[in-house]
Parts: structure tokens; C-alpha cells; sequence
């Protein structure tokens, strides 16, 4: 998004603004163009760039949680979650639906918690079929304070005995 000051005079001054939507780019170079519209006949328009790392606060992996395998079987995934500099304590964790999977979460070493986390993913599926839900964690880091993790499952009927 951007704002400007208005029209600028030849050769005066002003401000052009802009806002640029870091969000789920933590760890990246983010380079963002935009084009500034003048009434130079030579220069219709110019290009300007926005680039600079955006801060991670907080590394997931893996990003998203997939259990796939068949009825009987018992599928479970874990996500580390770990601080980027910026300690911070988990409040609560819930899937959305909560009806395919059940969840925990630990510290992943001793206290405090500067290793992170660990989600263990469950599936309690029963029958057949794809499933899919969001895990959202609520943290007490004011620049991060929720995170939220997809789950997607698929479980696949029992294979017959072989004969």
C-alpha cells in the first residue's frame, strides 16, 4: 500500500509512503516494486524498490503436518518450533476442528524454553478418507503471537491379507 503527499512541484519535495505486507516471509530478502506516475513527458513513470531481510521471530518445521497412511496404522507427525532471538512462551494450542487429530505440545530440552518446542500431531481418524485441519498457537511474543499450522491427512483402507 502506498500514500503520497500530493502533487509535487518541479523540483519541490515530497513524500511517498509505502507499507509492504511481511507476513509468513520471516528469514527472507523481500524486494518490492512500485511505479510512481509523474507528468515529465520524457518520464511517465519511474520504477521504485522496497528491499530489505525481514526478521524471523519464530522458525516451524516442518510448515505443515501431512499423515497419510492406512486404518490400523498409528500416524503422527512432529513440528519443532523454535525462537529466532526472540523468546517466547506458548499460551495455548488448538486444532480448529479437533475432530481428526489430537494434539501436545512439550519444551524441547530444559527450561527456559530457548530450544523451542515441540507439536506432536496425532491422527484419531476411524475410516477412510481425506481429513484436514488448522493447528493455531497463541504465543505471548507481541510480533508474533499466533502461529498457525495446517494439517492435511488422508487414511486409506486396510490391505487384504495376501494369499
Amino acid at each position: 500500500m502506498a500514500s503520497h503527499s500530493g502533487q509535487i512541484p518541479a523540483g519541490g519535495k515530497g513524500k511517498i509512503s509505502v507499507v509492504v505486507d511481511t507476513a509468513n516471509r520471516g528469514g527472507q530478502l523481500l524486494t518490492k516494486r512500485f511505479r510512481v506516475y509523474t507528468n515529465d513527458r520524457r518520464e511517465r513513470q519511474t520504477v521504485l524498490a522496497v528491499s530489505g531481510q525481514v526478521n524471523a521471530y519464530i522458525m516451524v518445521s516442518p510448515a505443515r503436518v501431512r499423515l497419510v497412511g492406512r486404518l490400523g496404522e498409528t500416524l503422527s507427525q512432529q513440528v519443532r518450533i523454535v525462537p529466532q532471538g526472540y523468546p517466547f512462551a506458548i499460551r495455548e494450542a488448538k486444532a480448529s476442528n479437533g475432530a481428526d487429530i489430537r494434539i501436545s505440545i512439550e519444551p524441547a530440552g530444559q527450561p527456559p524454553a530457548g530450544q523451542g518446542f515441540v507439536l506432536t500431531v496425532t491422527s484419531t481418524r476411524r475410516e477412510a478418507g481425506s481429513f484436514g485441519d488448522y493447528i493455531l498457537i497463541q504465543t505471548d511474543l507481541k510480533e508474533k503471537p499466533t502461529i498457525g499450522i495446517p494439517v492435511s491427512g488422508r487414511l486409506y483402507a486396510k490391505q487384504p491379507p495376501e494369499k
